[in-house]
């Protein structure tokens, strides 16, 4: 009787303890989370009183590089050293501007492509005493449109990508001669696209194939290129129009990603063996201008995705903590739609820099984002990440 009855009072105790705890469990579910949660603060920077066509990158050092246009005085180039957050330099290069794009080499300086509707694709590089300026294919000046991107290899050689109506076209510069290709020869194939090098130094690039509602990506192995579809029309909803203002980017493991824009949503797409996969970021309102496309992706320390990109005239950053995407608002919308935007990163010491348009008085900004943590709730997450 006694081994009885201690047993039976053991099992009311532990019915108890699991009762209290159970109780526990579900007040804890119906109040908002308080623990730390990764958030990105931001400050800014008043750059010029004006800017358009802006493209942002950081050097190794932590130096920030900008290119844009500039009303009449045309294409400008901005620098800000390391740490300084009150010395903007700044010079004019000239010409009219539609888009830019900026490079890094491995010195650190600075190279530059410029498109306009009336001139050819330029190309600046400055050689760490002065700018030299070259046009890379000055034949047909009125087909060079829209957008452009530079990338330079280890060893110096610059890479150009352009739309040059109605095909993507490719250069890379040889011994002084820039050898030319036409990358896709589908119509209007590249109004949007992006190129970064892999560790060979070989060229990866993804673009829009706009009429066949197409995001495709191509890379060169040494020998030929090879391309993928990353996304195609009715592949992931029902949105007509897809792979507009696409960025594409390496992770620390050297998988390649890239950010885009459907007619109603943000999305990233990743390299998964031989397949991509796609996962929806945000839903957006997207302006449907050529120059409002705009978004970038970058990596930051600790291996997480940023992308800013614009969401009818709002300026966005989404980023992921390794459980869900964060949606912040770095500008909001304002008279005019376009804000122009470029992002890059300090990866060493994990600190965003992102360009825009203001919408208030049109000057051109930087806003700065480093990393903190405040108490946020589940709510303040917008999607996850498969």
């Amino acid at each position: 009787m006694f081994y009885f009855a201690r047993n039976v009072r053991r099992r009311d105790v532990l019915i108890r303890v699991n009762l209290v705890w159970f109780l526990l469990a579900c007040l804890l579910a119906v109040l908002p989370s308080t623990t730390a949660a990764q958030t990105w603060n931001w400050t800014k920077e008043v750059v010029d009183t004006t800017g358009k066509g802006i493209s942002l990158t950081v050097d190794e050092l932590g130096n920030v590089h900008v290119s844009y246009g500039a009303n009449e005085e045309g294409l400008k180039y901005a620098f800000r050293p390391a740490g300084d957050q009150s010395q903007w330099f700044k010079m004019v290069l000239g010409g009219g501007v539609s888009y830019t794009n900026i490079a890094v080499d491995h010195l650190n300086n600075p190279h530059i492509c410029s498109t306009y509707f009336s001139l050819p694709l330029r190309y600046f590089h400055f050689d760490g005493k002065q700018w030299e300026p070259q046009e890379v294919n000055p034949v047909d000046r009125s087909s060079v449109q829209h957008q452009c991107a530079v990338a330079v290899s280890r060893d110096g050689l610059p890479h150009v990508t352009w739309y040059e109506l109605p095909h993507l076209r490719y250069a890379v510069l040889e011994n002084g001669i820039w050898m030319m290709h036409t990358l896709d020869s589908d119509l209007q194939t590249g109004k949007w696209h992006s190129m970064i090098l892999d560790d060979h130094g070989y060229p990866c690039i993804s673009y829009d194939a706009f009429i066949k509602g197409l995001l495709n990506f191509t890379r060169w192995d040494g020998q030929k290129w090879n391309k993928r579809v990353v996304d195609a029309r009715g592949a992931h909803g029902t949105d007509y129009s897809l792979g507009m203002g696409s960025s594409v980017a390496f992770d620390p493991r050297g998988t390649v990603h890239i950010t885009y824009y459907s007619d109603s949503e943000m999305r990233h797409a990743w390299q998964d063996g031989d397949k991509w996969k796609v996962e929806t970021v945000d839903r957006v309102t997207p302006t449907g201008g050529f120059a409002d496309y705009r978004d970038s992706l970058v990596f930051d320390s600790d291996g997480f995705p940023h992308i800013s990109y614009e969401d009818h005239g709002a300026l966005k950053h989404a980023y992921f903590d390794g459980k869900e995407w964060n949606i912040q608002i770095v500008a909001p919308a304002g008279i005019s739609l376009s804000r122009f935007s470029s992002m890059g990163i300090d990866a060493k010491r994990n600190i965003l820099y992102l360009a825009y348009q203001d919408p208030s008085d049109g000057s051109l900004r930087v806003a700065v984002g480093r990393k903190g943590d405040q108490p946020q709730t589940a709510a303040g997450t917008k999607s996850s990440h498969d």
